[in-house]
């Protein structure tokens, strides 16, 4: 038999409330602050937005800018006409990614900040105009900003 007689049952049902919310109350507590430290505080009422309007930043670094270039140019018909409507695909062949861009009335297509050390293929085509034509521009044209024109050919007629 042992010295001490058994708690009465009230004080283990105590003890076992009292472990419970002690350890409901650390938990309420920890678990808040691992989602709030994870979080981002509010942009400051005085803090603009980061959009991209097509304006160049006059703050960006310099050096980045120094290997950046533009490429422009017309797309026209072999009259000498602007063609509306052709699409310029860019193509870059290190990634194979592709931006497409479709000329207006004036025909002329823009592709901003190209990295210099980056070869593109670029593919000028329209539907009713003959084959698509391609021209490369490769990290050995140091032009800046580049220039690449492109004369579509209207289809033969089957005689």
């Amino acid at each position: 038999m042992s010295r001490f007689p058994a708690p009465p049952l009230r004080y283990s049902n105590f003890m076992g409330l009292l472990k419970f919310f002690l350890i409901s109350c650390v938990s309420l507590l920890c678990c808040p602050t691992a989602v709030f430290a994870q979080s981002t505080p509010p942009p400051l009422p005085t803090e603009k937005p980061a959009v991209f309007d097509g304006k160049r930043n006059p703050k960006e670094d310099k050096s980045r800018m120094s290997h950046m270039r533009d490429l422009s140019g017309m797309v026209q018909d072999d009259a000498g006409t602007p063609v509306e409507g052709a699409i310029v695909q860019l193509k870059d062949l290190k990634t194979g990614k592709m931006i497409d861009f479709i000329t207006k009335k004036d025909g002329a297509y823009t592709f901003r900040e190209l990295d210099m050390n980056i070869d593109y293929e670029l593919t000028a085509k329209r539907d009713g105009l003959g084959d698509p034509v391609k021209k490369k521009l490769t990290k050995y044209d140091t032009r800046k900003p580049a220039t690449l024109n492109f004369e579509l050919q209207h289809k033969k007629q089957p005689s």
